[in-house]
């Protein structure tokens, strides 16, 4: 009777997904060559679809424009593809709520159910990523939650006069411009940004660009400012505590002031100290305290500043270093050879404001404001949706 042996990735999101799909194309078909033990496939994950939240910020604004059917699929049908791995993926519904090291065991809560289940682990990929402070930018458990969140906002955002959005970074910047391009006047937005610039990856003649292409659609920054709190006042509007003392009214507030690490349920033992993210080996993407057969791909990891952009540099590096382990174990197939991760911190980021203005940088290099929205401004990388949905981003081994 063979011994079954589970790879269990925690979380189906952009690294989660990409991690399966290395697994499945380039990783299960050689160990079904394996004598004596059955290889399978499990996803875990608190939501059944995969989100593109790359969108928000155009998402919160107008959901017409944005499809829900275009940006949220179904993750079960991703792995359609492999119809001769049908018996060796699954998917399960659930929340995490505890990884246990010595035992190598997962325990979670499936979706709807009070009760708990225990899934034993040959190998473990964590890919839980990040969580914001609203569900209007990232998942917060399963998709239908956001999904409200984003209908609620349209709704909130059609008769708003008084819009403010705390954060400074990426998706701050961005939201206030799609407000702004989107309300055409009708309402005052106020970016309330903590640092003495706005997006701090990008250097100090670009961020003052963007600046004026806020100024442009309606958006007035404030620098060096805090949101210390917030409260609703009896005629539902949003109170809003500054640092400087001051307090703000406005009838819709959104919170974009950084993320959180999804790590709440991992042994503090494989978190760096001080902080929730994953302590991954920054070349191998293996997580070394946590013995072996253990990764961790995407945001979670830390291995570099995060993003989609930069996993599609990463993830082949996991795959690789996966692969070479399982398959060496296993004593299947061809080992591929280990690879390390270099991480790059040149000066990357793409930032729409509205549907035709933005500002950009590829590896220090300015990119134009045109080349920016036809990127990314247009429909938020759309096209790039089933690169990473169904595995193109890890295609070649």
């Amino acid at each position: 009777m063979s011994e079954t042996r589970n790879i269990v990735v925690l979380g189906a999101s952009f690294g989660g997904l990409g991690a399966a799909h290395y697994i499945a194309r380039h990783v299960l078909p050689k160990l079904a060559q394996a004598k004596g033990a059955k290889y399978v496939l499990h996803l875990l994950d608190p939501s059944t679809h995969f989100w593109w939240h790359i969108g928000a910020p155009r998402e919160l604004v107008s959901v017409k424009k944005m499809p829900h059917s275009k940006y949220f699929l179904p993750i079960v049908d991703a792995f359609k593809q492999y119809p001769q791995l049908k018996d060796s993926i699954v998917f399960h519904h659930g929340t995490a709520t505890n990884v246990n090291l010595e035992g190598r065991t997962i325990t979670f809560t499936p979706h709807e159910s009070s009760a708990t289940e225990t899934l034993p682990y040959y190998a473990l990929v964590i890919a839980t990523g990040v969580k914001s402070p609203t569900p209007v930018t990232t998942l917060h458990g399963d998709h239908h939650i956001s999904i409200k969140a984003l209908e609620e906002m349209n709704s909130k955002l059609v008769n708003a006069k008084e819009v403010i959005i705390g954060g400074g970074g990426p998706v701050a910047v961005e939201t206030a411009g799609e407000i702004g391009a989107h309300s055409k006047g009708k309402a005052r937005i106020t970016l309330v940004a903590g640092g003495k610039k706005l997006l701090p990856v990008l250097n100090e003649s670009r961020s003052k660009q963007v600046q004026k292409l806020l100024e442009k659609v309606g958006v007035t920054v404030l620098y060096e400012t805090k949101v210390t709190g917030t409260s609703e006042t009896s005629d539902g509007k949003t109170e809003v505590q500054l640092s400087n003392g001051k307090t703000m009214t406005a009838d819709v507030y959104i919170p974009a002031v950084g993320v959180q690490p999804n790590t709440q349920f991992l042994p503090k033992s494989i978190l760096k100290a001080g902080s929730g993210w994953v302590n991954a080996n920054p070349l191998t993407l293996r997580v070394d305290s946590a013995g072996p057969l253990v990764y961790a791909v995407g945001d979670v990891a830390n291995a570099d500043k995060g993003g989609a952009l930069l996993m599609q540099a990463s993830l082949p590096v996991f795959g690789a270093n996966f692969a070479h382990d399982v398959l060496k174990n296993a004593g299947v197939g061809s080992v591929p050879a280990e690879r390390s991760y270099k991480r790059n911190d040149g000066e990357t980021q793409l930032v729409p404001v509205g549907p035709k203005l933005g500002v950009g940088a590829f590896n220090g290099w300015s990119m134009p404001g045109f080349a920016v929205s036809m990127f990314k401004g247009k429909d938020y990388m759309a096209a790039q949706i089933d690169k990473t949905y169904l595995g193109g981003i890890v295609a070649k081994a």
